[in-house]
């Protein structure tokens, strides 16, 4: 009977000694925090892209310029021939999806050039040939779309929205009405811009002489840039290009 028992303390303190093995292996393996990542977007897009050293050459091959014969001026005396440029002379935004883009062979419209691309970075120049007529509601439900659809195809896409520069003259649009509309116009550009979370840039700052409207020596026409022209507006929207790097911070908790 001794011997019985004995037995059964030593079963038991084996057992014993097993759990508490058991214990401490499992505490030992408990599984450490883990902390949760995500990323936050700092930028301030109720202020317009402010200058930043140009980028190099190797920018371009991920980027877009389109709109109207403005834009064209790139396609015509840009020195970045990598980039890609599509533009449509004297272009309605709210006809973007029936007119072709300029030099392009098949013909093709302009949206489907934009639902087409993969492209980065995506330049906007619209509304100048809006100005006499300011339906600027319908112009903006036209951008929205194509914001929309930009930011839908490629999340990750940067979109810059091009202010309209104070060009010498609009035929049929004398002054202060030209300054008026285009104050509308870019009103609803900045507005647009904020909304959906995208780049906007005033070519103003760079381009205007002492009386606020596009220097001389930088239009043919009033309006339309020559090689002059073209190149200085190309220097100043390399010199306001954001990087992610810039403004998206990864912050772990």
């Amino acid at each position: 009977m001794k011997k019985l028992i004995t037995l059964v303390c030593l079963s038991l303190l084996c057992g014993c000694s097993g759990t508490d093995k058991k214990a401490e292996a499992e505490a030992t393996e408990a599984p450490q925090p883990v902390y949760a990542c995500r990323y936050i977007d700092s930028y301030d897009y109720n202020q317009t892209v402010p200058w930043k050293e140009a980028p190099d050459d190797s920018y371009y091959d991920d980027v877009l310029f389109a709109g109207d014969s403005r834009m064209g001026s790139i396609y015509l005396y840009g020195t970045h021939k990598n980039a890609e440029v599509a533009y449509v002379t004297s272009l309605n935004l709210m006809r973007i999806k029936s007119m072709n883009v300029d030099e392009r062979t098949p013909e093709i419209t302009l949206w489907e050039v934009l639902d087409q691309t993969d492209k980065q970075n995506i330049y906007l120049l619209f509304g100048i040939n809006e100005i006499r007529n300011p339906n600027f509601d319908a112009f903006g439900d036209t951008l929205r779309e194509v914001v929309d659809m930009l930011q839908k195809n490629n999340p990750e896409v940067q979109i810059y929205l091009v202010l309209s520069y104070h060009p010498d003259l609009i035929t049929g649009l004398p002054e202060p009405g030209l300054t008026e509309h285009l104050d509308m116009l870019n009103g609803k550009l900045i507005e647009i811009a904020k909304e959906k979370r995208v780049f906007w840039v005033n070519p103003d700052e760079a381009l205007d002489d002492d009386q606020g409207t596009v220097i001389d020596d930088y239009v043919w026409d009033g309006l339309h840039f020559n090689p002059t022209g073209a190149k200085a507006f190309e220097q100043f929207l390399a010199e306001h290009v954001v990087r992610r790097d810039d403004y998206v911070k990864k912050i772990c908790e």
